[in-house]
């Protein structure tokens, strides 16, 4: 819940929904940057609250900012009443965090440079993210079905082993399977992107039977 609050502040500060939007957030002038730290300069606008994205959350700009976020946390708290109270450094490491992850997603939409050595065009820029964004939602879901799979065996074979009797010939066979299936965990299981598991590939010949007539 606590997290919930602290990305609700993000969202209304910088209006954003996800943190994909963030990439179209405006850095503090670097003059502006400069100023505040190493000429005594009144520092961020604290009704157009901008980032120092060249750095990470420990420059002195950057971690005024935090400061006004954390004391916007602290003004709402007391004001909603929240169920909860946590330490003003718990808060701390959720918006250094939060922070790190908008900064990433802001980098990551800066034009680079290509084998060419020019920068890329915004056009390029979207293609490189559009590409980036297939292949992780990708990876999430072969993460997600291999998951799915490993509980769904692991539940089955649960079950089967509670219905058999000391006495069954083939429970050894079933609980070297269920020790099998919880070696390998989540990783081991098989992505549902194809009809070919593990590199196996299943394949149906016609057997020949001795009581049945051959057919030309």
């Amino acid at each position: 819940m606590e997290q919930g609050e602290v990305w609700r502040l993000l969202k209304d500060i910088f209006s954003i929904s996800q943190d994909a939007d963030f990439i179209m957030h405006q850095p503090a002038i670097r003059e502006d940057v400069y100023s505040y730290e190493y000429e005594d300069g009144p520092g961020p606008d604290t009704q157009n609250l901008a980032f120092n994205l060249t750095h990470g959350s420990n420059t002195p700009w950057n971690a005024r900012i935090l400061d006004m976020l954390l004391k916007e946390l602290q003004r709402r708290n007391v004001e909603e009443q929240w169920p909860f109270q946590r330490s003003d450094g718990y808060y701390k490491v959720i918006l250094e965090d939060r922070y790190k992850r908008l900064w990433t997603a802001w980098r990551a939409a800066q034009p680079k440079v290509t084998a060419k050595g020019i920068l890329e065009t915004a056009a390029e820029v979207e293609e490189r993210l559009i590409t980036k964004r297939g292949k992780n939602l990708k990876s999430v879901c072969q993460t997600t079905c291999q998951r799915n799979k490993y509980i769904r065996r692991a539940k089955m074979l649960e079950h089967i082993i509670k219905l058999k009797d000391d006495e069954d010939d083939d429970l050894p066979a079933w609980m070297w399977l269920q020790k099998l299936i919880k070696t390998l965990g989540d990783g081991g299981m098989s992505s549902e992107e194809s009809n070919v598991e593990n590199n196996v590939q299943c394949v149906l010949r016609v057997k020949n039977m001795a009581w049945r007539h051959g057919i030309e």
